[in-house]
């Protein structure tokens, strides 16, 4: 696919801003801190100033998906998946389900593959959107009949899922145009609770239509004053369900329709966090994931092994004075699918190994200071990281082939590195205004080699060796006419230099038929996005206690150079090219909830129109057409209510999903993409504060549907039963 010890601190308003209109500081370490009790200070995530997070009164989450206040008050377009939204999907097969209600954002769906693809505002893959695990990209992509940038996780062992959408001029924002989406594992605050030196928890979940089993043990513990570790493991295995049967699904691909392959998930977590001074932590995390699984279609099934390790140091110094808030980052990630491919008509079974190499690190500083008039926070910095791949065939048919072009060719092997520094002012007049003025320089350097083999040639080696560099600037003004709300408007550029897998790819589709001629000439894609948005937030609206919470914005992105993948000669040949006319992305996004304590409703609502050029240049002159571009919806609709009784120890609530999807340009035709509604009912029931029950219908109406975004190899699940149970020690 080719789109597509530090503790919180009392700080003053205008320096808690600072955090806030930085975009969260997503990559660099700034957490909303989204399980702190109002009445305990919280650890800061990576060190960082830690913002008001999810104030709960009993099972009352007063922000959409369980998002924290500091979304309601940051005047940009970002989101937050709380740890008891993803608990309250412990019927989801996939990571990918927890982004069904979040506006803007979907996630590719391959019900094949347990990967995550996050597309947001129709951009995604080849970088456009960095997904990391605590602020360490995952950058492993491997192409095919689907999405090519694959992130593998486990949402048990994860605390919560922060989004930005767009470009930043802060840590993680480096090459990105789409926005940044972090996925953050538990710390020890989610597990030990009211203050405790030790805790623990176990969740399991298991149901109907081959949800075998879902859960995880996770336990953290306090040691001396300064000391913590915390311990996790995850198991999933999935088995091969049935589709609805609730209207019609058609098929138009060649051959058979896939199976529903299995899934058997094994994950770790690891973290120690030590309080080296009173201004001073150093965190060590290591994050795992080993999952077997099956691809292919009804008549070939081929098995991988995805293995993957994060390997991340986190250091943080602040100062009482508050003089300086410094974060620095350094990790390395490796992701390796070891795959089998049983023997077809044209040719025998081989293996063959694809991987990925990514280091990288990150420095980023806040300084604080007054100026007539107005509050002020510099946040600067620099980034880098550097990828790479690898691919490797074992088996009779390399020998067949000594060049290799089967295997690596659309999967290249090479090194690319990414970096440059970074600058965000905010300016701060008491409540009522905030001036931010940011950018960023990136540079890149891309070297490898690669074949261009037609089936005319015997192969003609092409070299890489490519770099560049821009400067992209951003700007926000936002005004609070009002208390509790927020209006904003802002400016974005974006920088993307193309990667490996565009600029080199090259041989031949495996088994023959259609050849892949590198580009070494492609342009990097250049984005600019005007937003205009609104905040509110407000308590004690219709009732003491209750809350009111919602986020809008209408946005325009317009990408000049958009890379994407054109055939031609009638599908033999396909090379990626740069777009000549802008690709232009209008959308309009909403979310909004209510929480009133015994009963809460919410919503989100998307809506993205898509405008791609026809317009490009293929070698020799050629004519040919656009493949493989997957859009996100037209329309997608979320809402999500509930009830809660005996004292708020029993919830019984739904949620409705109604999707609109867009027709993929030059997608492999397999089921056709159709509108669809889901309806899901779940409840649970909280006998103490150590351990509750779970129950959920998924699909409730049996309807038989292709998720939009989906590879469309697979129809989707029909109607599931879970049950899990939550136990805390």
């Amino acid at each position: 696919m080719w789109i597509g010890g530090a503790r919180r601190s009392h700080a003053s308003a205008a320096a808690k801003t600072c955090v806030l209109t930085a975009g969260l500081l997503v990559a660099s370490g700034v957490s909303t801190a989204a399980h702190a009790q109002a009445s305990e200070p919280a650890p800061a995530e990576d060190g960082a100033v830690a913002l008001d997070g999810i104030d709960v009164v009993g099972q009352m989450l007063r922000g959409w998906q369980g998002a924290s206040d500091a979304i309601y008050e940051t005047p940009a377009s970002v989101a937050e998946i709380g740890r008891e939204a993803i608990e309250a999907r412990g019927g989801a097969r996939n990571a990918a389900d927890l982004f069904r209600g979040v506006a803007g954002v979907d996630a590719v769906m391959d019900r094949q593959n347990p990967g995550v693809n996050v597309n947001i505002r129709g951009l995604q893959d080849q970088g456009r959107v960095n997904m990391s695990i605590d602020g360490a990209r995952q950058n492993f992509q491997q192409s095919g009949h689907g999405a090519t940038s694959l992130v593998y996780l486990d949402p048990e062992l994860l605390s919560r899922i922060e989004i930005e959408k767009g470009p930043t001029s802060t840590a993680g924002g480096a090459g990105v145009i789409g926005g940044v989406v972090t996925f953050r594992t538990l710390e020890f605050e989610d597990l030990a609770t009211d203050g405790k030196d030790w805790g623990a928890r176990v969740n399991a979940t298991t149901g109907s239509n081959a949800f075998d089993f879902n859960g995880s043990l996770a336990a953290a513990t306090k040691i001396g004053d300064a000391f913590e570790v915390v311990a996790g493991v995850g198991r999933k295995k999935l088995g091969e369900y049935k589709a609805g049967t609730r209207g019609e699904l058609v098929y138009s691909g060649a051959g058979e329709p896939a199976e529903f392959t299995t899934q058997d998930q094994w994950s770790w977590l690891l973290k120690a966090r030590a309080d080296v001074a009173d201004d001073q932590q150093v965190k060590l995390t290591y994050t795992g994931v080993d999952a077997k699984f099956g691809t292919g279609d009804g008549q070939y099934t081929d098995t991988n092994k995805v293995t993957t390790h994060n390997v991340i140091a986190d250091y943080r110094w602040a100062p009482a004075d508050g003089a300086a808030d410094l974060n620095a980052k350094v990790y390395f990630t490796r992701t390796e699918n070891a795959q089998h491919r049983p023997a077809r008509t044209t040719y025998g079974a081989f293996d063959v190994d694809y991987g990925i190499d990514t280091i990288g690190a990150s420095l980023s500083n806040v300084t604080r200071f007054s100026v007539p008039m107005f509050d002020a926070a510099w946040t600067y910095g620099g980034e880098y990281f550097r990828d790479k791949t690898t691919t490797a065939s074992f088996g009779a048919d390399p020998t067949d082939n000594p060049d290799g072009s089967w295997f690596y060719g659309s999967n290249p092997v090479g090194k690319r590195g990414v970096g440059g520094v970074f600058t965000n002012l905010e300016l701060n007049h008491g409540q009522f205004l905030q001036i931010i003025a940011g950018g960023r320089y990136d540079r890149y350097d891309m070297t490898g080699d690669t074949v261009r083999f037609d089936g005319i040639s015997n192969g003609v080696p092409v070299a890489v060796d490519k770099s560049g560099g821009r400067f992209s600037p951003t700007a926000t003004v936002a005004i609070t006419p009002v208390t509790g709300a927020q209006v904003y408007a802002s400016y974005k550029q974006g920088y993307r230099p193309p990667n490996l897998m565009e600029a080199l790819i090259g041989g031949q589709h495996i088994g023959g038929g259609i050849f892949s001629v590198p580009n070494p000439d492609l342009k990097p894609e250049l984005s600019e996005t005007w937003e205009a948005g609104l905040n509110l937030k407000y308590d004690g609206v219709l009732a003491e206690g209750d809350a009111f919470r919602a986020k809008l914005a209408v946005y325009t992105t317009d990408v000049r150079n958009f890379i994407t993948l054109a055939a031609y000669e009638g599908f033999r040949l396909n090379t990626a090219v740069n777009l000549k006319d802008k690709t232009r992305l209008k959308g309009f996004d909403a979310e909004a909830n209510y929480d009133a304590g015994s009963f809460y409703v919410g919503g989100a609502a998307s809506f993205l129109n898509g405008r791609y050029g026809d317009d490009y240049d293929l070698p020799d002159d050629a004519t040919g057409f656009l493949t493989n571009i997957y859009l996100p919806p037209k329309r997608k609709l979320s809402l999500d209510g509930g009830l809660r009784f005996l004292d708020r120890k029993l919830t019984v609530g739904g949620r409705a999903t109604n999707v609109v999807p867009e027709d993929n340009l030059g997608a492999f035709g397999t089921y056709q993409y159709k509108r669809y509604t889901l309806l899901d009912a779940y409840a649970s029931y909280k006998f103490n504060d150590t351990f509750t029950v779970r129950a959920s219908v998924e699909n409730i109406r049996n309807v038989a549907y292709v998720e939009a975004m989906s590879s469309a190899l697979s129809p989707s699940p029909g109607r599931t039963f879970t049950v899990g149970a939550s136990a805390r020690f």
